[in-house]
């Protein structure tokens, strides 16, 4: 065999070997991107793309307590997660609910653009244009609003907005109260508050 033949057999030789180095390069780089991608996923974001339990529009529904009813519950849209870690009920369209005292008399009614109802902890959260009228008109606006069923408590870290028999106070943050908005506290207020003359 003469040099030349022996130096074809040796490039070819070479040739193969760098084209494997590189196919094993090339797969070992896309397992790797692979794996930052799947991990680079926010674990909740993860939980959120499960597909629903059940869906169903135009919802409505009576809750009750003993056999007496409690609220009275209205939302365009459902979607029920029952088999999450933390069950919950989305209301991504808005929803509308309103709370009855044993006569079956309205004496508050929540709404909002988007909430969620967390079964286990009988907790509400509400978003987005968010108004709570208690039974003598006083008004609550914020952009979030949470409710502790439990505890009959509301709070918000939000800017909150009360009118409030002809008082208008506002709040950045830090706002806590009962439902009715009888005993409420801010954190951080403004507002205007107009007292008669004796």
């Amino acid at each position: 065999m003469n040099s030349k033949n022996l130096n074809n057999k040796r490039g070819r030789g070479s040739q193969t070997y760098g084209s494997i180095v590189i196919g094993l390069f090339v797969i070992l780089l896309i397992s790797a991107c692979q794996t930052k991608v799947s991990t680079d996923i926010p674990a909740d974001l993860l939980n959120d793309a499960k597909k629903q339990d059940m869906e169903a529009t135009n919802f409505e529904t009576f809750y009750s307590d003993s056999g007496v009813v409690k609220y009275h519950l209205q939302a365009p849209r459902l979607l029920a997660y029952d088999d999450a870690k933390q069950p919950y009920k989305d209301f991504p369209d808005g929803f509308i609910m309103q709370r009855y005292d044993l006569n079956r008399k309205i004496i508050s009614q929540m709404s909002g653009n988007h909430g969620k109802y967390f079964e286990r902890e009988k907790r509400w959260e509400a978003n987005g244009n968010v108004v709570l009228i208690n039974s003598e008109g006083d008004t609550l606006r914020s952009e979030e609003l949470k409710y502790n069923q439990l505890e009959d408590l509301i709070y918000s870290d939000q800017f909150v907005s009360i009118v409030k028999g002809g008082q208008n106070i506002n709040g950045s943050g830090g706002f806590k109260s009962d439902t009715q908005m009888t005993k409420w506290t801010f954190l951080k207020t403004t507002g205007h508050l107009y007292m008669k003359e004796e």
